[in-house]
This record gives C-alpha cells, structure tokens and sequence, in this order.
C-alpha cells in the first residue's frame, strides 16, 4: 500500500496535481462506520395522511408492494423506511439521469431517521452529483444529515464530510467552523486518519495557495506523530515529496 501511495505521489510530484485518488493506508471502521443518530424521528402517527397513504403504509409494513409515488409522499412525510425502500428500488433499477440525485436524497432521509445502513448508498450517490447542478435544498439535506454523523464519531460520515468539502466540490469551500469541528473530532478519534485525509483531499487540487500548502504540511505534520504505522510513513512521505516539489517550483 505504501509503494501505490509512493507511486501515485510521484505522479503528483511530476505533474504538481494528482490524476488520481491517493489511497490511504487503512481501513475503514466497521464498529465506527455503524454510529447511528436520530435526526428527524419517524412520526409516530398517521395523523395528517391522506386515507390513500394511510393504506400505503400499511402496505408497505406489510411487505406489499406500494407504488412508487406513494413512496415518494410517504418519504416527504418523513417516513424513513419509504425513503429507505424508495432508494433501494431506485438503486435496483439502475442508473439514469435523476437517479444519483435522487438516490441520494432518498437515501438522507432514511438516514436522517437513524437508518444507517443506507449511509454508504447515499454517499456513493453524492460523489456522482455535480455541484453546480444540485438542488440547493437537497444540499441541505444532506448536510443536515452528515455533519451530526460525523460529530458523533461516525468515520463513514466523517471521511465524506472531508471528501465533499473543498473549492469545487458539493458542499463547497473548507469553512472555519466545519475545519475546527473536523479536528475536534480527530483529536477523538486520535489517530491521524482525518489529518491525512485533509491533508490529501488538499493535494488533490490543482495549483495550491501558500495557505493552502501551509494547511497540508500543518495536517501531515500531525499525523506523523499517529501510532498507526501505515498513517504516519504516508504522511513522512506526503511532507517528503512536499517539500523537493515545491522547493522546485521557487
């Protein structure tokens, strides 16, 4: 693993961008990737459903088929197990246009309702989104839903609210705020995964402020210091590479 990261950062070296990923030196965390927060309950009555709905859920408890757009009511009533279910047939059916958008949404509902199991769904749909493309308020949603995954441990939310935050990407610029809540949350954890995982999202860009370049070698140097052998050699050699590039460049 050491050598493809080694390899993949020479191509970054050559070309001062990197054409591709950069894997990372480790796994993800089942036990952690399963942390689960209630968001937006499901309700607990029918009340306010028309009779239709009201004999679709039933259905849908009962493991009887329900149309599509009942699914879609229910799943805007904030019942996440249509959301849930919704987002499945959408997945199973297979791609189109819409669907990324709307597996994704779909899917932060159920999630939003504690079902984490839909998590990695919704996540593999929103790297297929286009940020420039994407409802606004489906944005909210799925910040709505990330970011307390993330703050309560989950490194599954956790690694997504870093991937997709950032010039050009769904959520937009790295904030203040979000940034000191993402090393709040490393320091948790303590084992310089997040760290790395800024500090490449960052040397994935093109064409790096001095900010920018000072944001990474501040990330690298911490997850140096991890006990996860795999994390600290990458990020020796991140800083490494760092610095013969741009020593380079001046």
């Amino acid at each position: 693993m050491i050598l493809r990261l080694f390899l993949c950062l020479w191509v970054f070296c050559a070309t001062a961008a990197v054409a591709q990923n950069i894997p990372l030196p480790f796994a993800d965390d089942t036990k952690a990737s399963r942390i689960t927060v209630t968001i937006t309950p499901d309700p607990l009555s029918m009340k306010g459903l028309s009779p239709s709905l009201v004999a679709a859920r039933q259905q849908m408890h009962a493991h009887q088929p329900v149309s599509d757009a009942n699914l879609i009511k229910l799943s805007e009533a904030g019942y996440g197990l249509a959301a849930q279910t919704y987002a499945r047939r959408l997945i199973s059916a297979g791609a189109t246009v819409n669907t990324p958008s709307d597996v994704a949404y779909y899917s932060a509902i159920a999630v939003g309702t504690g079902r984490v199991w839909t998590l990695p769904d919704m996540i593999k749909a929103m790297k297929r989104l286009d940020p420039a493309l994407e409802p606004r308020d489906r944005l909210r949603k799925y910040i709505q839903v990330l970011y307390p995954y993330a703050w309560a441990g989950n490194t599954l939310a956790l690694d997504a609210v870093i991937e997709f935050n950032g010039k050009g990407r769904l959520f937009g610029e790295l904030s203040d705020s979000t940034r000191e809540k993402i090393l709040e949350q490393s320091q948790r954890n303590g084992d310089g995964r997040v760290e790395l995982r800024l500090a490449v999202a960052l040397l994935e860009q093109v064409n790096l402020t001095k900010e920018q370049q000072d944001w990474a070698r501040s990330y690298l140097q911490r997850a140096q210091t991890s006990s996860h052998l795999g994390i600290m050699t990458s990020a020796q050699n991140l800083v490494a590479l760092m610095d013969k590039t741009y020593a380079a460049n001046e």
